[in-house]
């Protein structure tokens, strides 16, 4: 079973990615860190599409959360490859950049950086292994 996981995928860009993917057949991996009201939503149009949705909550900007989640799921459901790879999770702090903390600068760059080698690092494996694979930043 091909799926596609895309990180930030409760609304937004990522729920219209989710939607797209999902109308070109992907069965659909949809991670977030906490609006579950809004996850279930990207998940009842993604299964619009004929398609399956399972929502994997967890924050990607922490190691130990992303090698819990994402290497459980890798383990447990080991006949499916995970094909498409959108890495949209982000923050962004409405502030001019004189006024950020680090704390907030921090957050920024966790999310958006180490994120994206966490999750990465489960995925390509796979894809090289099968030589096929997309990864979209």
């Amino acid at each position: 079973m091909n799926y596609a996981l895309i990180t930030g995928g409760s609304r937004g860009i990522g729920r219209a990615v989710a939607v797209q993917l999902a109308s070109q057949g992907y069965n659909i991996l949809l991670n977030y860190k906490s609006n579950h009201a809004e996850a279930e939503i990207t998940k009842a149009a993604v299964e619009l599409a004929g398609v399956r949705c399972e929502l994997l909550p967890f924050d990607v900007a922490s190691r130990e959360a992303t090698d819990a989640a994402l290497g459980g799921w890798l383990e447990t459901n080991k006949d499916a490859r995970i094909e498409v790879l959108v890495n949209n999770a982000g923050i962004r702090q409405d502030n001019l950049f004189i006024w950020l903390t680090e704390e907030q600068w921090s957050g920024v760059i966790s999310t958006s950086l180490d994120a994206f080698f966490y999750v990465t690092k489960h995925v390509l494996n796979q894809m090289l292994a099968a030589r096929f694979g997309r990864i979209i930043t």
